[in-house]
């Protein structure tokens, strides 16, 4: 389960106030990420001990950059889980913006970067959908090119123990991550949701998207 996924992000309107949450609520504290120039947000990371991680991000007061990322993490009314980020290599990306096409979705792929806390810059290659029916579900898709993965310089402080997704449409959706190579497991549902299920050192924790 979860082939080629990156990674999972929560998401709030303060960084400091999204890492004290999940601190209280998991007992582990997230590692400093950096800033992303480009897109006005910065965030911290917390490893689960394989290739998958997980980004906690949200806007950064220092920067008066203005992007759409930045301005729905501006709108959150709690934190959440706000997308999931797949694995690719840039040779992927035609296929994956026909995939989106043929569901009526543009998905451009940005150059973007990011700050470290000791000023080293770290590149990468991401597809980010436009606004789109699917929101949450339609995931982003990154090419970390020369940059070593994340998760390789990440503690083992949590674990992921499963992923689950439902929504209303969940036929079409399940279509569009065919096409997509996504396999999390999906159901019907009366509300569009997704859960992340952690073993944490405070017991086991769900991570959640927004409520309807």
């Amino acid at each position: 389960m979860l082939n080629n996924l990156d990674h999972f992000m929560y998401a709030g309107t303060s960084l400091e106030d999204l890492a004290a949450r999940f601190a209280a609520l998991t007992g582990v504290a997230p590692r400093q990420g950096g800033r992303h120039p480009t897109l006005g947000t910065r965030n911290s990371l917390v490893g689960t001990g394989t290739s998958i991680y997980l980004e906690l991000i949200a806007p950064d007061p220092a920067s008066d950059v203005r992007s759409e990322m930045r301005i729905g993490l501006e709108t959150l009314p709690r934190p959440q889980l706000h997308r999931f980020i797949m694995r690719c290599t840039s040779g992927d990306f035609p296929a994956l913006a026909k995939a989106y096409r043929a569901a009526g979705i543009e998905a451009p792929v940005h150059d973007l970067q990011r700050i470290t806390p000791e000023g080293q810059t770290i590149r990468w290659r991401l597809m980010i959908p436009e606004t789109n029916a699917y929101g949450l579900f339609a995931p982003f898709f990154i090419d970390w090119l020369d940059t070593p993965h994340p998760s390789t310089r990440l503690p083992a402080d949590v674990e992921v123990l499963a992923c689950e997704a439902g929504h209303p449409q969940a036929a079409r959706l399940a279509t569009l991550w065919q096409g997509l190579g996504v396999d999390i497991s999906l159901r019907s549902a009366d509300a569009p949701y997704m859960r992340v299920l952690l073993k944490t050192p405070q017991g086991e924790v769900a991570l959640t998207s927004s409520r309807p």
